[in-house]
């Protein structure tokens, strides 16, 4: 609104508060001692902030005004456009000498005069992208497994699921929708312990490693043995607390100063009492499968804990991208797995989107004419994670996901096994000399003789116990 430099410097005296309780009155009142209005930007219902500085400013006998709610919105996300709007009327109405009211409304008027016009640009409303798991999250297994279980098997059938805050919170978001509850961080199986008493059979409680050293071992895991609680929880063990940033926790096998630590989430567990305690892969979608229904279904009595153990995706990929990418400018091979949909065999019924949600698992048009839907299509973001073709083993739909194996750098045989491949393929698929039918109906540009330092594509299947074979 002008009243500041591009580097914070405000003519308008600010108070940024970090910590936000205990409010150390000492410093709120200097801040607010000679000022004759003051402008309080609080996020979220009720307004602590604003209702506590306001009663500090009576007691001190202060006759400042004090603005918050009234100016802003009362509830939603403070995006930008309601806080230049909030701004705006503060600056306006408190007639401040530093910040002239004319110059305020030019610079708003400046700043929303495109408003009006995004709707006649766009066309039609932007499509609803509610929040999701990153391409390849260790998570989503999890949740895919969840759903089946819920869905598919009625001897378990719904339960109370207690969600957590975390990345893991996006499992309440289609096409999910599992949490039925959030208390707090690392307060799933506190939460569960409350309520499962009431719905005659076992809870499951969610978790995320941070949240789980944060305090969910004491306030939920010491709590569920201390009180004998026959509940489910399931930790989602990525190494990071990754919500905020990957931050390095027990988990994670170093301290941020790269100091080795040995803490273990089973370790930790068994020493507060815990007896039955699993470790899974979460990419091995039976595998989960298996031991959530055998957590939920088993005679055991007391807490049960299924520890989701796989590093978060989006880490992974910031560490081996740029390896990758030096490896191969080397010259070194480098093998990719990448992830397609056969559309001669996907059926068109999106199921696979319904148990996976995975962003790089998308719709394209259909290459068949007489088939109107479209079709399953994973693009180029797919990081080859594999949970795509697991849900349709799992969940025994169409087998039209197939894995290959990218290849940059190949050596002399792998060129001359693909030469061979593309030979028989051409011959069967009667495309152009040199070039093979792609997954999406059309000549692809591979060509039949790959030159080193150029990628090679080796086609996979999955076997009958979905293990990827040659084809």
């Amino acid at each position: 609104m002008g009243a500041a430099d591009a580097y914070g410097v405000s003519r308008v005296p600010l108070l940024v508060m970090n910590a936000l309780h205990p409010i150390v009155p000492d410093e709120v009142l200097g801040f607010l001692h000679g000022k004759r209005r003051v402008l309080i930007v609080e996020e979220g219902m009720p307004n602590f902030l604003e209702q506590q500085i306001k009663a500090l400013a009576y007691e001190a006998g202060l006759g400042v005004g004090i603005h918050g709610k009234n100016l802003f919105s009362p509830h939603g996300e403070y995006v930008p456009e309601l806080v230049l709007r909030g701004v705006r009327a503060f600056l306006k109405d408190a007639e401040a000498r530093t910040v002239p009211a004319g110059g305020v409304e030019a610079r708003y008027a400046a700043l929303t005069a495109h408003l009006p016009r995004i709707p006649g640009a766009l066309g039609a409303p932007v499509a609803k992208r509610p929040p999701s798991f990153c391409t390849g999250c260790p998570e989503r297994p999890v949740f895919s497994a969840l759903k089946m279980l819920r869905e598919r098997e009625p001897e378990i059938g719904d339960t109370h699921v207690a969600a957590d805050i975390g990345c893991h919170s996006f499992s309440t978001m289609p096409p999910f929708n599992t949490g039925n509850t959030i208390l707090g961080y690392g307060m799933g199986l506190a939460s569960a312990n409350a309520a499962g008493p009431m719905f005659g059979k076992r809870t499951i409680a969610l978790m995320g490693d941070g949240g789980f050293w944060h305090n969910g071992l004491t306030s939920g895991v010491a709590n569920a043995v201390f009180n004998k609680q026959d509940q489910v929880l399931v930790i989602l063990q990525n190494f990071y607390t990754s919500a905020t940033g990957q931050q390095h926790n027990p988990s994670t096998g170093t301290n941020p100063r790269q100091e080795p630590v040995e803490m273990s989430i089973p370790e930790a567990l068994r020493g507060v009492g815990v007896k039955w305690v699993r470790t899974v892969n979460p990419y091995r979608l039976g595998e989960t499968l298996k031991t959530l229904r055998e957590a939920l279904t088993t005679k055991a009595k007391g807490l049960k804990v299924v520890v989701a153990k796989a590093e978060c995706q989006l880490e992974r990929q910031r560490r081996e991208r740029p390896r990758n990418a030096q490896r191969a400018g080397a010259g070194r091979r480098v093998e990719q797995p990448r992830f397609g949909v056969d559309p001669d065999v996907c059926t068109g019924d999106h199921s696979c989107m319904r148990f996976n949600g995975c962003p790089s698992l998308t719709l394209a048009p259909s290459p068949d004419p007489l088939r109107a839907d479209p079709i399953a299509h994973i693009d180029q973001t797919c990081v080859g994670c594999g949970l795509c073709g697991e849900v349709a083993h799992a969940a025994v739909l169409c087998p039209s996901f197939y894995e290959t194996k990218v290849v940059t750098n190949p050596s002399a045989l792998e060129r001359l096994a693909q030469a061979l491949r593309w030979a028989v393929i051409r011959r069967l698929a009667g495309g152009p000399d040199g070039y093979a039918r792609g997954d999406n109906g059309q000549a692809a540009a591979v060509p039949v003789g790959t030159p080193a330092g150029q990628e090679a594509v080796i086609p996979l299947r999955f076997g009958d116990d979905h293990s990827p074979r040659f084809g």
